[in-house]
């Protein structure tokens, strides 16, 4: 007996490439204070890439802080030549000097390419305002002003255009923009009721100027006490000061 083997035959594909990535394009934030969070979720770092490869398939990401170790990674996946973005929310936080930073593509232990950035350290300057009340007393629903100047600690000089806030007491009561001097006039109106109030010239910041403010008291009553006839046992109420009025006979 003869034994007959039919002839048989396997194929298997053996794929020779790689997905690689070309780093295209890394956006983020220019400049930041100490502690503000680079690459917040609400304002994400972007990072555009293209598969130069041969291969579609995923490609492995990273971030890297240069003077220190890697703050992110992720991936992408495209097909051959593709464009794409990734978007990481790194949420970090400004060091004390300037941030290098180094977006790459890799595969395996190859970095394929990359693009550096620098975000800059932005140096906050000191600011300090000053606060006057023209007139520092007045009647009940009367006009009064918040006067003053917003300058730089550093060299004194004034700081134009720049919004002053006018309070009482807590709440905003009016609003001005500095001139080229650094001055601002407020005016605003009195409340209806006696006694004395506390006033506030607030400059809330902004980068690179620090906030500021400054706090005085106006006194809100009867300041015109010539109307009143000297009528005995008459009583004027005036800025929490009674005033008894008598004429001799």
């Amino acid at each position: 007996m003869v034994n007959w083997y039919l002839p048989a035959s396997a194929i298997k594909t053996l794929t020779v490439g790689v997905s690689r990535a070309e780093v295209v394009d890394f956006r983020v934030t220019p400049a930041a204070e100490v502690g503000e969070i680079v690459g917040p979720t609400s304002n994400p770092t972007a990072i555009g890439i293209r598969n130069v490869g041969s291969l579609a398939g995923s490609i492995p990401l990273r971030i890297r802080d240069l003077d220190g170790g890697t703050i992110w990674t992720g991936s992408i996946t495209l097909a051959v030549n593709e464009f794409g973005w990734v978007y990481p929310a790194l949420n970090y936080p400004m060091p004390s000097h300037d941030l290098r930073l180094r977006a790459e593509a890799y595969h395996n232990s190859i970095v394929d390419s990359f693009i550096d950035k620098t975000v800059t350290l932005i140096t906050q300057v000191i600011t300090a305002i000053t606060l006057t009340l023209q007139p520092s007393s007045v009647e009940p629903g009367g006009r009064y002003l918040y006067q003053g100047k917003l300058t730089r600690v550093d060299t004194g000089a004034g700081l134009g255009g720049m919004a002053i806030i006018a309070r009482r007491d807590g709440v905003d009561v009016g609003t001005d923009t500095t001139n080229s001097l650094g001055n601002y006039d407020i005016a605003v109106t009195a409340p209806s009721t006696t006694g004395s109030f506390s006033c506030q010239a607030v400059f809330p910041g902004v980068v690179p100027f620090a906030g500021s403010s400054a706090s005085t008291t106006l006194g809100i009553g009867v300041t015109d006490l010539s109307w009143l006839w000297p009528v005995a046992g008459v009583l004027a109420v005036g800025a929490a000061v009674i005033v008894a009025v008598s004429v001799s006979k």
